[in-house]
């Protein structure tokens, strides 16, 4: 939000019946006002205190305002009370804040988001005492409540065993107290549905409690190699050795043709018979390789090979186990035992079978050299296969009995375990036990929150009472920039509020440029509240260089120039021309030019004499004049030449002008420190006529120092000889002087 414009005041000091001049600027970002004392300027700041407050000022009950703004709307009067993010720095604000005539006075802390440390204190003294009133009701509930659930659980407990011994459940976690609780939670909704009558219930009972000692039975599988190994077999015995030169003597013996193949590993390398010692032959060895070959090895390891394969079936056969028929129903037993010594018998059969195989190979492996006929073996693997699948359907039988049995058994459990949890709820009035139980988990839940709740009440006052000393660090810090050293402090007080001091003791006799000093860095800082947004604010502030000289001045001007960017909109109002040009200077940035509007607030009076207040843009002369002394001559130079003087816009003000202007050409003329009125009689030496008039005009209408006099309009014929007397004096006295004022003017005018 900004604020064009003051469309208008009424009732409030010299501005009764404001109007906003039409041929004026609006406001824009940056606005400026120069105004000398009394005109009007801390009147004007306490429209927008007014909003900050949210209450009328008291000495101006009756004011009206009406205020433009950039959305289009207006702010009146009638707005004062709604949130408005403006703040304003003027006398008031000093006056709140500060007493400097009590060297006791503590100043309210800075970032307490407006309330007093002590009120935080109380409200967190409170909130502690609430917070212990509501433990002890909590700590008060978690003992009943506990008392009650222990009851509660140890009855569940007891249930729960109660109910595996009636079942027969000897393992305690099958069927415990969280096991029944969940059991409750599934039948709650129709939990009468599950109770049986006595009849059901002992038949149920019974069941659950019949033989179990009949298990599920896994199938016979075997793996019939039978088949396989004669189709092998009769394919190695087809088979001779064709290629090899034979040795007719070792084909004809076959115990000759072993021996002879086994010496012949035996005498590789060797000269000599290891048998007779004899001497051997040089081609012996070579002879006897081409009888045995590589043709003759291959068949002898296929021979081997196919042997160990029939071995080992033949041994996984004779391992094979049946289950004992006193594991199968009564019913089932005699078949089964029946078909099982077929089986028996058949399997040992084929064990024979097998062995005939075996047999058949030992003789190929003594004929290599021969196809032997094969003498055909009826195989029985058909016959075991059907056997097996007769003796499989017995145990398949069987095993569908046992699991109906297991799942009548199951389901009688199912029913038994409902029917007594059923009885559980309803005898011992399960349901509203449970609900006592869980008010107290609401209640002390509620109070868990409320008590967390209040807690961070407690750290949020905490953290507020601890950014003081922020707040104060701050301050100190600014206070040392301005000071260049850390005499002038805040310190911060037990009571949460602060203290000015000097070399650690409480500061008296501070000059008036301290105070204004001080004030103004407590309220940039009391800016940087935590909940007040900077960006958003319009922030106004009157004459913030009041009683300073030139060199604090130009420090409050470099303090304020690295704040006055960051707020949305800026007001400052001053009489120091000095301070005012620092701000035009402040505006000629290029980001700044446009967004800054100067302002000149003056008192007028009318023919009647009723002073009024008025707010106009600043002259281009003043605009222009880079020293407060050009500007003021030119006032009274044109007043001087002004015929009708009755109507002169700055008549009400003529005596503090023309007291302003001898001031700043005296402080040139007479650089010796001495006092005004010193200054001014040597000034006017041997001119007794002259001095009884200026010094009457400059003393008693300048300043308003003379309350009688401040009531009423100055005499226009003594304020034109004053200003007259003035300038006539120093033409005369400091021609050169005068004329370079005169050509200065001149050329500001073309």
């Amino acid at each position: 939000m900004k604020i064009l414009r003051i469309e208008q005041i009424k009732n409030l000091g010299t501005f009764s019946d404001f109007q906003w001049n039409e041929s004026c600027d609006d406001f824009k970002k940056y606005n400026f006002f120069y105004g000398w004392n009394y005109s009007g300027k801390t009147t004007l700041s306490r429209i927008f205190k007014c909003l900050e407050d949210k209450s009328i000022h008291p000495n101006f009950p009756l004011l009206q305002f009406k205020l433009n703004i950039d959305d289009g709307n207006k702010i009146t009067e009638k707005d004062i009370g709604n949130d408005f993010d403006i703040r304003v720095f003027n006398e008031e604000f000093i006056e709140e804040n500060f007493k400097w005539n009590d060297e006791n006075h503590e100043i309210s802390p800075v970032l307490i988001l407006g309330k007093e440390s002590i009120e935080l204190k109380e409200e967190r003294e409170k909130l502690e005492k609430e917070k212990l009133e509501k433990e002890k009701r909590k700590n008060d509930l978690k003992r009943e409540r506990d008392s009650k659930r222990t009851n509660f659980n140890d009855l569940l407990t007891e249930k729960a065993t109660n109910i595996r011994g009636i079942i027969g459940i000897t393992n305690q976690k099958e069927f415990d107290r969280p096991k029944l609780e969940k059991e409750i939670n599934n039948i709650k909704e129709n939990y009468k549905e599950n109770i049986l009558n006595e009849k059901e219930y002992q038949s149920l009972l019974d069941t659950l409690k019949s033989r179990t000692d009949f298990k599920i039975i896994s199938k016979v599988e075997i793996k019939l190699e039978l088949n396989n190994y004669i189709n092998e077999v009769r394919n190695i015995m087809s088979k001779r050795i064709i290629s090899q030169q034979i040795i007719e003597k070792f084909k004809d013996n076959p115990k000759l043709n072993s021996w002879v193949r086994e010496g012949i590993e035996l005498h590789k390398n060797e000269t000599t018979c290891q048998f007779c010692g004899n001497t051997l032959p040089s081609d012996l060895i070579e002879r006897l390789s081409k009888h045995f070959s590589d043709e003759f090895d291959s068949i002898i390891k296929e021979i081997e090979d196919e042997k160990v394969k029939i071995e080992n079936h033949n041994k996984s056969m004779e391992k094979i186990n049946f289950t004992d028929m006193a594991r199968l129903f009564p019913d089932f037993q005699e078949n089964y035992e029946e078909i099982r010594i077929q089986l028996k018998n058949e399997l040992d059969n084929y064990c024979r079978l097998l062995k005939d195989l075996k047999g058949k190979l030992d003789l190929k492996k003594e004929k290599p050299f021969e196809k032997l006929d094969f003498e055909e073996i009826k195989s029985n693997q058909e016959q075991i296969e059907n056997i097996v699948e007769q003796i499989n359907d017995i145990i398949k039988g069987n095993n569908e009995k046992v699991q109906n049995l297991e799942n009548g058994k199951n389901n009688a459990k199912d029913k038994i375990i409902k029917h007594l949890t059923a009885k559980v709820i309803e005898n011992n009035d399960y349901f509203n036990e449970k609900q006592t139980i869980d008010n107290y988990e609401e209640q002390i839940n509620r109070l868990n929150d409320s008590i967390s709740n209040i807690e961070k009440q407690i750290e949020q006052i905490n953290q507020q009472i601890e950014s003081k000393s922020i707040g104060a660090k701050r301050i100190n810090e600014y206070l040392e920039k301005f000071f260049n050293d850390n005499k002038l402090k805040l310190n911060l007080l037990e009571n949460g509020k602060y203290q000015i001091f000097r070399d650690e003791e409480i500061a008296k006799n501070l000059s008036t440029g301290e105070r204004n000093i001080i004030s103004l860095i407590y309220f940039f800082t009391r800016l940087e509240e935590v909940n007040f947004n900077l960006n958003q604010s319009i922030i106004f502030i009157d004459d913030p260089v009041s009683s300073l000289d030139s060199n604090h001045i130009f420090k409050v001007y470099g303090f304020l120039n690295e704040k006055l960017n960051i707020f949305d909109q800026l007001f400052i109002t001053t009489h120091n021309f000095d301070f005012f040009n620092l701000l035009k200077d402040f505006s000629r940035g290029k980001s700044r030019s446009n967004e800054s509007a100067f302002f000149l607030i003056k008192k007028v009076s009318n023919s009647s004499g009723t002073k009024r207040s008025i707010i106009e843009d600043l002259p281009k002369m003043l605009k222009d004049f880079k020293s407060e002394y050009n500007y003021l001559f030119s006032i009274l130079k044109n007043f001087n030449e002004k015929e009708d003087k009755a109507n002169f816009e700055f008549l009400y003000l003529m005596p503090n002008i023309a007291r302003r202007f001898l001031e700043l050409y005296l402080y040139m003329k007479y650089p010796n420190g001495q006092e005004f009125k010193v200054k001014c009689k040597k000034f006017l030496e041997n001119r007794d006529m002259e001095k009884i008039t200026i010094l009457k005009i400059l003393n008693e209408y300048s300043h308003e120092e003379n309350i009688e006099h401040a009531t009423r309009f100055p005499d226009i014929y003594e304020v034109e000889n004053c200003v007259n007397y003035i300038l006539s004096i120093i033409e005369e006295k400091d021609e050169e002087h005068y004329k370079a004022l005169c050509e200065y003017l001149e050329i500001k005018n073309s």
